[in-house]
């Protein structure tokens, strides 16, 4: 499996999401290599085998405009993958 990250070091909230994913696949010992890169996103964004989480949502939660993805949102699409459904 290949996990790509893209998000801002300048965000607390990004580095959790960063932080998240690393012990999501850590904790279930997954065989995944995890490419990660920094830039000023306004959001994460993760990227399992070419397939982007933000790419499943259709608008924002809330009245936030920034597409921001949930730890639980994260969890979902981790385990999708890891039981390949």
């Amino acid at each position: 499996m290949e996990i790509g990250l893209i998000y801002s070091s300048k965000d607390p909230r990004q580095i959790q999401t960063r932080d998240f994913v690393k012990k999501f696949v850590h904790e279930r010992g997954v065989l995944a290599s995890i490419i990660e890169s920094e830039q000023p996103v306004k959001s994460p964004t993760v990227v399992i085998n070419g397939h982007a989480l933000k790419d499943l949502r259709r608008k924002p939660r809330g009245r936030e405009q920034v597409m921001y993805p949930s730890m639980s949102d994260i969890a979902r699409f981790l385990e999708r993958y890891l039981w390949g459904v």
